[in-house]
């Protein structure tokens, strides 16, 4: 919760300087960059009036509180109970773009999630109380009653702190994505023809093939590591640094949206893991969608053959990214079942002239320039072949981690699921709590291979990721271990694949056992 894919910009881009605080224990503490304390009581004296008021306990649905998701009017709601966090926006020590994402939606399990080593967000939160809720707009999870993610938080949090270590620290990725850039730019000079090159090897259209493919792979790995842990909060620990660092890999290198990720990765499918009609990475309708990855969805003819006909299709990820951005987030308003907050003309500025900015680096760069001896004949096939190589490598990492016969997909297996009570609002509800279904939607695999790691960007360690998506990635190997030893406390089934190869079989296995007409059966890889 990259996400996929922390919305709004907003004013203030570059509010935030790069610093970091002097106490690494007092950082792991407070997982968020310091305010002064004379701001936080300013903020905390503007809304008692607001709080004592609340004592009223007024009772608001979802849609009164989904009216109030801008920087003006903002509230959340959190276990039942409703905020009015307005004047808290410019104080927030993780930035205003995190909360102008939350407004207006129940942000329970975000909340959770991104303060995982302290309560002190919790006691702030308090003050700004203005009432409960009556209803909800997704389904919600079972209370967490056995203290099963406290349990996480507390064992991982004491990990940080004895081997003083900060959690968001960007530096494992920078040097990373440096070497990766290196490669990135002289695969870009031989696969468009650097007029340095002419005469060589290099110069043919076999070294030209191979080089796209590099740089498709390149294009790659910077969203896997910097711009999904930027996504996440967890490249660094100020806002600029979370902007800056996913709006480089994301926007003007990769030419897809920032804005757009948030909405679909960290607000949708980070909360509503493998949840039917929730996450948007699964289907949105029970028909007409041309995957069958849950037991609900109709069966169609087609379906027999997904498990041939969708592996293909994966290489287009990357340019329904860049569509996806236009038609859907900043078109209709939507992404999936997300619904996106009113998107502010800086936002839509900064999307268009991200885009003409990679356009013409990528595009017009190469064909025009004199620097480059590149025909369109040449030159076009070359781009989609890197465009599919981008395409194939990210679709692949992210559908072995959830689609896969390993994982669990809440309300979306009818034969088996489990309504629990209390699911406010006439929505059904799911039978685990929040952390648990996180371990159980998701797939590990290789663990201990560190190639596998940085070319899959550590979502090899897919359950950690979704249990601490505020934690670096470069953390995970150590942290594992310790998520498993209290998941075999607690009973929770932790799922780890001996490969790759294995985690591909499983997910392939699940699009063949969904595409079966009628009741799909029962497979398992491990």
């Amino acid at each position: 919760m990259p996400p996929q894919n922390d919305a709004a910009l907003g004013g203030g881009f570059f509010r935030n300087r790069f610093t970091r605080k002097n106490s690494t224990s007092s950082l792991i503490i407070d997982d968020t960059p310091a305010t002064s304390t004379e701001s936080v009581a300013a903020a905390e004296a503007t809304v008692a009036a607001t709080a004592a008021a609340a004592a009223g306990g007024k009772t608001y649905t979802w849609e009164e509180v989904a009216e109030h998701n801008t920087e003006k009017s903002l509230w959340v709601t959190v276990r039942g109970k409703v905020y009015d966090i307005s004047s808290w926006v410019n104080n927030h020590p993780g930035g205003k773009e995190i909360l102008l994402l939350a407004a207006g939606r129940d942000i329970t399990y975000a909340f959770d999630s991104y303060h995982p080593f302290t309560e002190k967000p919790t006691q702030v939160l308090g003050k700004f109380e203005i009432g409960t809720v009556s209803s909800h707009e997704f389904p919600q999870y079972k209370p967490d009653t056995r203290g099963f993610y406290k349990t996480l938080c507390t064992r991982v949090g004491d990990y940080f702190k004895q081997e003083k270590l900060n959690p968001k620290d960007p530096f494992p990725g920078i040097w990373r994505m440096l070497l990766v850039a290196m490669v990135a730019v002289a695969s870009f000079m031989v696969c468009n023809g650097w007029v340095g090159l002419e005469g060589g090897v290099l110069a043919g259209w076999g070294a030209r093939f191979v080089a796209a493919v590099v740089f498709g792979v390149c294009q790659a790995l910077p969203l896997l590591h910097v711009m999904h842990d930027s996504s996440h909060l967890a490249f660094g620990n100020t806002e600029r640094w979370w902007q800056m660092g996913g709006r480089l890999a994301m926007d003007f290198f990769a030419g897809a949206n920032m804005t757009s990720w948030h909405n679909q990765h960290v607000i949708g499918h980070h909360i509503y893991t493998n949840v039917f009609m929730a996450d948007p990475d699964l289907p949105d309708k029970s028909a007409g969608d041309p995957r069958r990855l849950v037991k609900k969805q109709a069966w169609e003819g087609m379906y027999k053959w997904q498990h041939l006909y969708l592996p293909p299709l994966y290489g287009i990820l990357g340019i329904k990214f860049r569509v996806q951005d236009v038609m859907e987030t900043y078109g209709s308003g939507s992404n999936g079942p997300v619904r996106v907050n009113p998107l502010s003309p800086w936002q839509w500025g900064e999307m268009i002239f991200t885009k003409l900015f990679w356009f013409g680096w990528r595009v017009v760069f190469p064909l025009m320039s004199a620097s480059f001896r590149t025909s369109m004949a040449t030159f076009w096939p070359l781009f989609f072949v890197s465009e599919f190589m981008t395409g194939y490598f990210l679709a692949f990492n992210f559908q072995v981690s959830h689609v896969s016969s390993e994982c669990d997909y809440p309300l979306g297996e009818a034969p088996r699921e489990e309504a629990v009570e209390g699911s406010a609002g006439g929505k059904e509800g799911i039978k685990d709590e929040w952390a648990v279904s996180q371990v159980k939607s998701s797939v590990d695999y290789a663990h201990n291979n560190a190639l596998t790691t940085f070319l899959c960007g550590a979502l090899n360690y897919q359950v950690t990721h979704h249990l601490f998506p505020t934690v670096s990635q470069y953390h995970y190997p150590k942290i594992a271990p310790i998520i498993q030893e209290v998941c075999k406390e607690f009973n929770v089934d932790y799922k780890v694949l001996p490969d790759f190869v294995t985690a591909f079989h499983a997910h392939i296995a699940h699009l063949k056992a969904l595409g079966e007409r009628g009741e799909a059966a029962e497979v398992h890889m491990g």
